[in-house]
Formats: structure tokens, sequence, C-alpha cells
């Protein structure tokens, strides 16, 4: 059975929460972002603990729906525009830079390691071949004449 969506439970907090902020800044004179932040992005964290304050269904988990909920996201990041902050999920050049840096090195990591192992099947499947071109000679020979060849050491 699925699980009902959090999102509505979610923007139930949310969005008086958010109307709540909108209005102080507008009171504020517009300079100062009332919306938590992080040098100049929403702090989801902070947003999250936030409505925790609020609403007890809300948990620190449900921070992931922010980046995850287009409806959630959209909400956040109206309020964000106008207040001057980045979005949620942008990332500075160099962040996003460094983020792409990293997944490059990890999959050529992965890569390498493919390769590794596809040649190390390639092998062993060459050599099995091999074996089963000498196995089948072995039992033609033993068809054609009904003589059975000793091939090892007798031991």
């Amino acid at each position: 059975m699925a699980r009902d969506s959090i999102v509505p439970i979610l923007l139930g907090v949310l969005e008086p929460h958010l109307e709540r902020l909108h209005t102080a800044w507008l009171a504020g004179g517009s300079r100062e972002p009332t919306l938590p932040m992080t040098g100049d992005k929403v702090n989801v964290r902070r947003l999250v603990q936030d409505l925790m304050a609020l609403d007890a269904r809300v948990i620190a988990s449900h921070e992931q729906h922010f980046f995850r909920k287009p409806e959630l996201q959209i909400a956040v990041n109206r309020i964000a525009e106008e207040q001057g902050l980045a979005p949620i999920g942008s990332r500075a050049p160099d962040e996003a830079d460094e983020a792409a840096r990293s997944r490059i090195g990890r999959l050529s990591g992965e890569t390498s390691d493919l390769r590794r192992a596809l040649a190390e099947r390639e092998a062993t499947i060459e050599s099995l071949r091999r074996e089963n071109t000498v196995l089948r000679e072995q039992l033609r020979l033993i068809e054609e004449t009904g003589m059975f060849l000793r091939t090892g050491s007798v031991g």
C-alpha cells in the first residue's frame, strides 16, 4: 500500500510560514532577507527546523523533499528570488565545477574497474574455449578409435 504524500502536510505548514516571512520582509523595508540563509542561498535545513517548531508532523528528514518536490521548491524559490537569494538546489559555479570533477573522477575509477573485470572475463572465456577445443578433439578420437588416451600424469 502506497504511503500518503507528505507534500500537502509540508505545504500546509510552509505556506503560512512563508507568508509571515514575506510580510516581515516587506515591513522591514525589503533590505535583509527573512528566509533562513547561508551566504546568498536559502538554508533549507534551518527552514525545516523552523517548520518543525511549528508542527510536530514535520521531521528533519523532510529536508530532502525540498530538493526533490517541485511544489515545495517553487513556493520557497518565489520568496527567495524576491529577497535576492539563490533558489534551492542552485550551486555556485565553483561548487558545480567541483561536483562535476568529483563525479567524473568517480566514474573514471568505476570505468577502470569495469575494464579490468571485462579483460579478466575475456581471458577466462578464451581459456575455456581452448580447453573446449582440446576436449572436443579428445572426444572425437575416443569416438573414432574407441580407445582412451591418457593425457595427465600417472600418479
